[in-house]
């Protein structure tokens, strides 16, 4: 895990400020998101190697990580164990950069995928079944 302790300060991030900590050179930059797909994580990787950070994936290390009437009870957000299923029926468990860079976007949800939002994430942090992407900068 390396730069990515728990131990250090952390910043974790959507989109929009994702970019901006990266331009800024902040290391390591975490991305908590819900990211059940290799597409998903696309945007973040490019950014992140396009400016030579090094990039490393991570899920939870809980006991209910997969566990759809666990994480509703856990969750934040009143996301229903139904959806919570869905999502983890299309999660994506074995994660690299060679699999995130070939991967790409379903033609079905191009033309139904909002825009990103400046929102809060779904999810409430370390309790969400979601995969991290953490990006150190590579001096």
């Amino acid at each position: 895990m390396g730069l990515c302790s728990a131990l250090m300060t952390i910043f974790t991030i959507k989109m929009g400020t994702a970019k901006q900590a990266i331009n800024q050179g902040r290391s390591p930059v975490i991305i908590d998101n819900t990211n059940t797909q290799a597409w998903e994580m696309k945007p973040y990787v490019e950014m992140a190697i396009g400016k030579g950070y090094r990039v490393e994936f991570h899920e939870p290390e809980t006991w209910w990580k997969f566990d759809p009437e666990e994480l509703e009870k856990r969750n934040k957000h009143g996301v229903s164990r139904m959806k919570i299923a869905q999502m983890l029926d299309r999660y994506e468990y074995q994660m690299s950069i060679s699999i995130v860079m070939n991967s790409v976007e379903p033609a079905h949800k191009s033309t139904q995928r909002p825009p990103p939002t400046e929102e809060g994430q779904r999810w409430g942090g370390p309790l969400g079944s979601h995969n991290h992407i953490c990006v150190t900068y590579n001096h």
